[in-house]
Formats: structure tokens, sequence, C-alpha cells
């Protein structure tokens, strides 16, 4: 597990570097801190070199730096690093995840919700909400990368962010998984017809866009459950926000199928974890699947669930499957051997932000085999 690291800055004193970001950077070995005004090239040189370095100056020119090392950013890891990788999909993805964790090497001083010795800064005001653990009055680092997204989903927590798919526009909480890429939620939409007048689980429900979707569709009743605290809190939020309390009950925070035991239902949403690697965040628990535990566990007790003709609607990607952790193979296998079956599939391609290169997202339409249902 991931400790937050202490570190001696000449001049500055113990600083905190939380273990939030140290999943993104690893662990900060050799620091030093420049002026923003400095020479890009020689800046971005450093990173090369795997020195971090923390920003001091006017906040537009820290962000100069960091829109230089993104259009130079191939540059920060030599071609021939990976060169003895022979699997394409491999090589691009540790190509790619060196590339992005020296992006995170770029830092901020920061106290509460403030930068340090930044002029002109953003509105920062709130930024400790959004950190998994919250620094108090010590002085701490923040990576600009990881500022920077915190920054815009501080931006769609206050404004919303506007959904055609729902005709409306949905709040964020912190540490909720953004559905910021909205080709997936519609890919659930395609579905739409079917979910009138059903009984539906939403596993997973995160801002609760995929169970307002499914009441808007016309769903009769729809239970919505999340493991995140947060998540749960924010898609009762929605709930309200769009009226539709009297059609989704939201409840957790829970693992599974925890909180529906004795419940069956027509059709169960699942847009499961699809990365292989273990949560560091209450944000990672969307993303980030270990050991496959959650969609074993998901596929293992959803037929108790499932009504004779009830129907999964799995969401999947083969990223690890590109990076050669056989995850879509052992989907396969797993639901075979929990007397599941696939019917039918969709799905897109799109740019991963994990592998850097293409990714295919499935829908798989599964259902209970034929010769369980009489025996169940």
């Amino acid at each position: 597990m991931l400790e937050t690291q202490f570190i001696n800055i000449s001049g500055y004193g113990i600083c905190l570097y939380p273990k939030e970001f140290k999943a993104f950077s690893g662990k900060l070995d050799s620091i030093e801190v420049h002026n923003a005004r400095e020479s890009p090239k020689e800046l971005h040189n450093r990173l090369i070199e795997k020195i971090a370095i923390v920003l001091t100056g006017p906040y537009l020119y820290i962000n100069g730096f960091y829109r230089y090392c993104m259009h130079y950013e191939r540059e920060l890891v030599p071609e021939e690093r990976y060169a003895h990788i022979e699997d394409h999909y491999k090589r691009i993805s540790a190509f790619t995840e060196e590339r992005r964790q020296k992006l995170y090497h770029i830092l901020l001083f920061a106290q509460g919700d403030s930068l340090i010795e930044v002029q002109n800064p953003p509105d920062t005001i709130g930024l400790q909400q959004w950190l998994q653990e919250p620094t108090g009055d010590s002085l701490y680092l923040i990576p600009l990368r990881r500022l920077q997204r915190i920054l815009t989903d501080m931006r769609r927590a206050r404004e919303g962010i506007f959904l055609d798919i729902l005709n409306g526009t949905i709040t964020i909480l912190p540490h909720v998984y953004v559905p910021a890429d909205i080709s997936v939620p519609t890919m659930f939409a395609q579905y739409g017809e079917i979910m009138k007048d059903k009984k539906i689980l939403d596993m997973g429900t995160g801002t609760g866009v995929l169970a307002i979707m499914a009441a808007k569709f016309g769903a009769d009743k729809v239970i919505a459950t999340d493991i995140n605290p947060n998540s749960v809190a924010n898609a009762k939020l929605n709930v309200q926000r769009f009226g539709l309390s009297s059609i989704i009950e939201v409840r957790g925070p829970q693992d599974l199928f925890n909180l529906v035991k004795d419940e069956k239902f027509d059709i169960i949403l699942f847009n499961a974890p699809w990365i292989q690697g273990e949560p560091q965040t209450l944000y990672d628990t969307a993303n980030y699947d270990f050991g496959y535990r959650v969609l074993e566990g998901f596929l293992q007790e959803a037929p108790q669930h499932l009504n004779n003709n009830g129907l999964i609607l799995l969401q999947y990607s083969d990223i690890s499957q590109r990076k050669g952790e056989n995850s879509i193979s052992h989907l396969l296998q797993t639901i075979e051997l929990c007397r599941l079956r696939i019917v039918g599939e969709k799905s897109l391609k799109r740019k991963s932000r994990v592998i850097g290169t293409q990714e295919h997202v499935f829908i798989f339409e599964i259902k209970i085999k034929e010769s369980e249902k009489n025996g169940r």
C-alpha cells in the first residue's frame, strides 16, 4: 500500500507528498525548485533526466510550460527504451505509462486550499475537499497535471455537466467517477426500448447517470447501488434534481449485491472496472479491479438476482487484454463458469488514456443458460 512521502526541500522544510499522488507519479527521489520563467527546454530536460521539478512564479508561465511538455511529451521518454518489447501494445503501454509519470513530476507547493509562491493562480477555494486525505495546515506538493484535473472537476461540480441522453445537467461530487466520455453511457442508451416497465438494478451507479437514463426510458423501478459513499450521495442528489425519487432508490455504500440479497431484476446494468490494478483512492474503485475480484464476484452472484428471462448488460474494455493480461479471455471463461451465456454484444472503438492507443469498449448482453433455468 502506498504511503504519504515526507520530503525535505531546502529553503522550504518538510513537505508532504500525499499517497494519492504517488499512485500517479511514483516515489519522488530527486526534486528541484525552479521558476517557471526559466527556459522551458532546460526544464523539460530535467524531466527527461527523471528530476521532479517544483515550479514557482506566474501561473501563466507554469501553465505555459505544461503545454510545452504536452507538445513535446514523446521526447520525455527515449524511443529506444522499450524497443526490446516485441508486443506492440505492451511496448506502447510501457512508453505511455513512463511518459505520463514524468508529466506528473511537474509539481506545485500548496497549503490548505492555496498554491504557494504562485502569482495570479486559478481559484482553488475548496481544493481540500477534492483530496483523498486533507493535509490540514501542512505544506504539501501537488502535481500540476492532477491539480488541473481537480480544477476541471470543481468547475463541473459548480456548473454541472449537460448530457444529451438525459436532456439535463448532472451534479458531480468529489471522488466520484465522471462520465466525461459520453460514448460510455450512450452505449447503454441503445437498449432504452427494452427498459420500459422493467425492474432494473444499476450496479456501481456513480453519479446515477444510468439509473436516471433507465427511469427516463420508462423503467418501473430502479435500484442504484455503489460501494463509494460519495457516489451514493451524488446519485441521490442527481435523482432528486431530475425529480425521479419515486422511481429510483439509491442504496449504499455496500459492495456488489449486499443490498439486494433477496431481490431479482429484469435487467442488471454494470459498467465494470476494467483496468488491472489495486485501487488507491475512492475514485479508483470505478476503474481498477485487482485480480478480477469485482468482476468475478459480480458474475458469480448475478444469476441469483436475475428473473428467468432477465438480462445483464455488462460494459467492459479490452485495455488489459491489449496489455497482455487476458482480461477478455478471462471474462468469457468466467461467464461460462457462472452458468451464463452471451446472447449479443455491441462495441465501439476509442482512444484510451491508459494505453495511449485504441481500445474497444463492449456491452455484453448476458443471460442465464437455458439448461440452468429449471434448476434454479
